[in-house]
């Protein structure tokens, strides 16, 4: 077995928490990508809510190999929450951190946002989420792209509730902060919600006195796909949030007044997609009347059903990806220019955790490139291998430290297939 720590008093441990129900298909590389992260002292606690596919079989699979993986299993579905809420109970480490088992981290993650949480003295530190989805149906984009943030932004309960940032607004409820154990005390997510429960959870650890930050690095591979995508809001799950919601609002002192407001119009904009909701069960049903006395009794529901049509419309002009086609490229932050077969792709230099501008259009156009292609890469130096980190899918992968070693490497590489195209023609002789 791989010992977990190398040098135990080096660096805090971090628990990472992965909530799985039946996520066989990603799950493995979601893991490789918790196990290959530079900060080795890390515990990775499966909590599985029930699967029935292969996925138990790929964790047990793992940890035989890397005694850094815990595996706690359910055999009744509880949801996100009470996976979430077993690791938390199981997790021995100084600092915690979510990741999904169908997504990807970058493998500096955790310790860039470890020395970021040290830098701005924050309780919960979060980056940006590169969203990426293997049909197509979705642009791709990174969550917080629109802030384009030059520097570390401080979010409290207003802004998480309001969910506007820097002039903009933006879903910080989607964001994956790295948490520190002690402020998360006797905090739990809430198990009646399979829907915002992320949000909620933040929301009361920022009541709680929790600082967060938000640092313009983007290091989460947000995978997009049909589970993800399909209709999220429905009357069983818009219900306990307004209750979770209204509970908040009743305990919130009366000289909170600026939160109070926005809590009430978040309560009020999640009470129209329950209407909404109710119109869509009726439709399903078909129960036409009761549909259509809904959506006049309740004209808020409207521009809800537009953007449902415009949504749909916008999907089926996707076609799914079949097969990629193969692209070159060579991710640079030296300047160079393009070859014959590559085309050049410039990406920042690294800085300091937090420290440099966003580059979330690069990001996001790299996520693109690796959907619509199967990607074959030269990283150029430093930056070149960061940004090598961000790339969900690609056929291969070569690091060279300046661009002057690229022309060398193609040289060899054009020569390797001129001897192998001349010997295959020699046994086919």
């Amino acid at each position: 077995m791989n010992k977990p720590f190398p040098n135990p008093a080096a660096a805090p441990l971090i628990s990472v928490i992965m909530a799985n129900f039946n996520g066989g298909s990603h799950i493995r590389k979601a893991i490789q990508s918790v196990l290959a992260q530079t900060h080795q002292a890390l515990e990775l606690i499966v909590s599985d809510d029930g699967s029935q596919d292969q996925s138990i079989a790929i964790v047990e699979e793992i940890r035989e190999n890397d005694d850094r993986v815990r595996l706690i299993r359910s055999n009744k579905s509880s949801g996100p929450a009470g996976a979430r809420n077993r690791a938390i109970e199981a997790a021995s480490g100084a600092w915690v951190a979510v990741v999904d088992s169908d997504d990807i981290i970058h493998p500096e993650r955790l310790a860039r946002m470890l020395a970021a949480s040290d830098t701005l003295q924050a309780d919960m530190v979060a980056d940006d989420l590169i969203f990426f989805a293997e049909d197509l149906s979705e642009s791709a984009k990174t969550l917080f792209q629109k802030l384009d943030l030059g520097q570390p932004e401080m979010v409290d309960a207003l802004a998480l509730v309001e969910g506007r940032l820097a002039g903009h607004d933006v879903a910080l409820g989607y964001a994956k902060p790295l948490i520190r154990r002690a402020t998360i005390g006797d905090i739990r997510y809430d198990t009646d919600l399979r829907v915002d429960e992320d949000h909620d959870f933040y929301l009361r650890l920022l009541l709680s006195g929790a600082t967060f930050a938000l640092i313009p690095d983007a290091m989460y591979l947000y995978r997009r796909h049909a589970a993800s995508l399909s209709h999220r809001f429905s009357v069983a799950k818009l219900q306990p949030m307004i209750a979770a919601q209204k509970a908040l609002l009743q305990a919130l002192p009366d000289d909170c007044k600026d939160l109070r407001v926005a809590l009430a119009r978040r309560i009020e904009n999640h009470r129209r997609h329950l209407n909404y909701a109710r119109f869509i069960d009726a439709l399903a049903a078909r129960q036409a009347f009761k549909a259509l006395g809904l959506l006049l009794w309740y004209p808020t529901s409207w521009p809800l059903l537009a953007n449902t049509i415009r949504e749909r419309a916008t999907r089926k002009t996707h076609a799914p990806a079949v097969a990629r086609s193969p692209k070159k490229i060579i991710l640079s932050a030296q300047g160079g220019s393009p070859t014959a077969d590559f085309a050049l792709v410039p990406v920042p230099d690294v800085a300091s955790a937090g420290a440099g501008r966003s580059a979330a259009a690069t990001w996001a156009n790299l996520a693109r490139l690796s959907c619509e292609h199967d990607l074959h890469i030269i990283a150029v130096g430093r930056a070149g291998a960061f940004a090598l980190g961000l790339v969900p899918f690609y056929g291969s992968a070569r690091v060279v430290n300046t661009c002057q070693d690229i022309h060398a490497l193609i040289a060899r590489d054009n020569a390797a297939n001129q001897t192998s195209g001349a010997a295959q023609l020699a046994r086919s002789l």
